[in-house]
């Protein structure tokens, strides 16, 4: 009997329910664009060279970038839940674009604090939030980790492009001009990417082994709604997790093991050109090498660990990937020559977007998909933003005071560390991680706008 469900979503004659993977691949394009931030420690030296600023003050815009990225994380969520991705998403790439604009502007370190870390992290926040976890997870039920870490991968390999692109345009037309251009590369990309970027219709579901379909005339009609899409109603909602010691230790666990992770994507190429012993001495091009190697093994690592998580559990890949951290923060603090620093940065790119890649899928294995955006805005907030904040901060601060990174990248080590402890308890095993409603709760609204 043929349905009357709503046709199948297309953009520019292509089936988008038939071609599912452009949603992963819209996230990929979105955290490309976004990931280019990890490449902001090749502004480093050319920013203090012509201000005076100390090593501190330059990564204070990128601390607070990564802060407010997580706070709109969690406040895009929300809106992403109530109102869809797409709204979202484009308000997010109005900022971002601007972000860059403005940043070609600015003459002190307060400016490039608000300009850079403001209004930039606040784009970073809303298109991401409305481009990869919600929109990947609801459209792959079926391969939720591989699918997250897809669309996840550009922000490592965003750097990887930047990194060299702005090095060179940087030594041809100077910082400024950089900025300028890459706003206006953003503004397009971005507003190509929002048109296409939606949730699954309504009157469609997923069934194990064929895919989405149409649903029956009855169940269509009742699920149907314009721009609406349906809920799962064993999935926790926001208060429910937020009342569960799970989402709160999730959030935990991310700070400690990606603290070192943010301290040295926000210096690396600052700590490579440092002459010795502060750094390792290496000249600006071999400096933004080593940026492209630890963004190359960023942008692999997300969907590696995607794809290893649903072959031997969250839990198992949580903890070898941790422990990639730690091996990474220790080689950091002994690297002296240029081979070690490659060396350390690319085991601290694949263990960096390992972390990344898992934490969605860990926060969508406790608590379902349908209000992981907010869910994970919040998880993201405590993890990526506090580290984010303070991770960069400890190692402008430590490098300022003593001349050397070393202690630095040795407390983030031990952070790690902690995080190990807590996976070992917090991470049950593959197949006992999604929590049950507490009692008999009211169901939640059936559906909500795409």
């Amino acid at each position: 009997m043929k349905s009357n469900a709503s046709p199948a979503p297309t953009w520019l004659g292509i089936d988008l329910v038939k071609n599912r993977w452009i949603f992963p691949l819209l996230g990929a394009l979105t955290t490309l664009i976004g990931g280019a931030a990890y490449a902001f420690s090749v502004f480093v030296r050319p920013l203090e060279a012509e201000f005076g600023w100390t090593r501190a003050e330059t990564v204070a815009a990128f601390s607070t970038a990564m802060f407010v990225f997580g706070i709109l994380m969690f406040v895009g969520g929300y809106f992403v839940d109530k109102y869809g991705p797409k709204i979202v998403f484009f308000v997010g790439a109005a900022f971002l674009a601007t972000s860059q604009i403005l940043s070609a502007q600015i003459d002190t370190v307060v400016e490039l604090v608000l300009t850079f870390g403001v209004v930039g992290g606040i784009g970073l926040g809303l298109t991401y939030t409305a481009a990869t976890v919600a929109v990947s997870s609801r459209w792959f039920p079926d391969k939720k980790g591989t699918a997250i870490g897809f669309a996840v991968l550009g922000f490592g390999l965003g750097a990887a492009v930047a990194g060299p692109v702005w090095t060179a345009s940087i030594a041809a037309i100077g910082w400024r001009e950089t900025y300028m251009w890459t706003g206006a590369v953003f503004a397009i990309g971005l507003f190509i990417i929002g048109t296409v970027l939606r949730f699954p219709p309504a009157d469609w579901h997923f069934v194990p082994g064929r895919g989405w379909e149409p649903m029956d005339d009855a169940t269509a009609a009742a699920a149907r709604g314009k721009n609406e899409v349906a809920i799962n109603p064993n999935d926790l909602t926001f208060a429910e997790a937020a009342r569960t010691p799970q989402m709160w230790l999730t959030g935990a666990m991310f700070f400690l093991s990606i603290f070192g992770g943010l301290m040295a994507v926000s210096q690396l190429a600052a700590f490579a050109r440092d002459a010795q012993p502060t750094g390792i001495g290496m000249a600006a091009a071999a400096a933004g090498l080593v940026v492209m190697t630890m963004a190359i093994f960023n942008g692999a690592g997300r969907p590696t660990w995607g794809a290893i998580s649903d072959i031997i559990g969250i839990r198992n890949a949580y903890m070898i990937v941790i422990c990639l951290m730690i091996a990474a923060m220790l080689t950091l603090s002994i690297a002296a020559t240029p081979t070690v620093m490659f060396v350390a940065a690319g085991l601290t790119g694949f263990a960096f977007g390992g972390i990344l890649a898992l934490n969605p899928i860990l926060t969508t294995a406790f608590f379902g998909s349908t209000y992981v955006a907010r869910i994970y805005g919040l998880v993201y907030l405590i993890g990526f933003g506090g580290g984010g904040f303070f991770g960069p901060m400890v190692g402008g601060m430590v490098r300022t005071q003593t001349g050397s990174y070393d202690m630095a990248f040795l407390s983030a080590a031990a952070t790690a560390t902690v995080a190990l402890i807590l996976a070992y308890f917090l991470v049950p095993k593959s197949g006992q991680e999604h929590l049950k409603r507490p009692g008999p709760a009211a169901v939640p609204p059936t559906t909500v706008a795409a």
